[in-house]
């Protein structure tokens, strides 16, 4: 009986042990996580959000994150806003546009602080004067891209009217230009190589990546627009959340400038189908010096997107940095991260 109780005791002893390591790691294997659902449709320049997963840091704050993959920024946003979703990863310009239509959300945080937007037209088309009557490829009419092109062809002094707008995959659009379907694409600039090889002769237009182009559209090179959004609603009631959210996605940034185009390939391919490492790495070298270092919005990054959108139309007044950039997560994230 003696030797039953001893092993007993021994066994408890044991499962005590493991389990005090278990809180000593830090591990939330006692608690429940925190799920958090991100709307997006999946892109390079959002990839301290994967990095963040991939990495734990997500879990090590207490939250697990879920994905819902839409075709388009703004029917991303419109998920979000339709309670799909907590947080949504898209550019500022539909942000915007609803929130002058009274749709209200905050600017969490930056992942780029400058555009890498590019167009490009078929090797006939020599400038975007030469766009007039032809077909162009601008993503969904209310994102970002469609509003980037519509004013590229304002700068070209040609209105919407003057040009046909086809819909389609962004994935499809070189295909498109390369058989004749199209006379005009906007791509993101990672795209380029893709881009030379299937359209000999293409001719690239406009280059945001360039200073000076950068500079002649936004009036600077400073233009911070690749942003986490989330309702003025979810941020006024779960702070803690959002705070946990930017504190893991903060770190994440910290650890894609740190680490070099490889290191950043060989973990966050899984997350892009049917990409290997060798091209998500050629595809991240052309946008990693894009990346913002702490996910910081100042108000110059801002003024620029909100500048841009008032002289297309796209808002009918200024909303105010205060108004909008929810700044505290952030600062207060790189006050506890070493």
């Amino acid at each position: 009986m003696k030797k039953i109780i001893s092993i007993l005791l021994l066994s408890l002893m044991v499962f005590a042990m493991f389990t005090g390591c278990d809180k000593a790691d830090g591990k939330n294997n006692d608690k429940e996580l925190t799920k958090v659902r991100v709307s997006e449709f999946r892109g390079i320049n959002w990839s301290a959000t994967y990095a963040a997963d991939l990495l734990g840091y997500f879990e090590e704050e207490g939250i697990k994150v879920e994905y819902a993959i839409y075709k388009d920024g703004p029917v991303a946003f419109q998920g979000m806003h339709a309670g799909d979703s907590d947080f949504c990863l898209l550019s500022a310009e539909p942000v915007m546009r609803a929130f002058d239509e009274g749709m209200q959300s905050y600017f969490v945080l930056t992942n780029t602080n400058n555009r890498t937007y590019a167009f490009a037209g078929a090797p006939e088309i020599k400038d975007v004067k030469d766009l007039k009557g032809k077909t162009v490829f601008a993503g969904m009419p209310g994102s970002a891209p469609y509003s980037f092109v519509l004013s590229i062809l304002s700068s070209a002094g040609l209105s919407e009217n003057d040009v046909n707008f086809i819909n389609m995959e962004y994935g499809a659009a070189i295909v498109a230009l390369a058989e004749g379907q199209v006379d005009g694409i906007f791509y993101d600039i990672y795209s380029t190589k893709e881009l030379l090889q299937a359209v000999p002769g293409v001719n690239v237009l406009v280059d945001t990546t360039n200073p000076e182009t950068h500079k002649d559209l936004y009036n600077t090179e400073f233009c911070q627009t690749t942003i986490v959004t989330s309702t003025k609603k979810f941020v006024d009631e779960n702070p803690e959340t959002v705070q946990k959210f930017v504190n893991a996605h903060v770190k994440a940034l910290k650890w894609i400038n740190e680490h070099s185009i490889e290191e950043v390939a060989k973990l966050l391919t899984p997350m892009f189908e049917g990409m290997t490492e060798e091209e998500f790495a050629e595809k991240f070298a052309t946008v990693k010096s894009s990346f913002s270092a702490t996910g910081e919005i100042n108000e110059e990054g801002y003024k620029s997107v909100e500048d841009f959108c008032y002289e297309q139309g796209l808002i009918k007044e200024r909303i105010g940095f205060e108004n909008i950039v929810a700044s505290q997560f952030v600062k207060k994230a790189l006050e506890n991260i070493k």
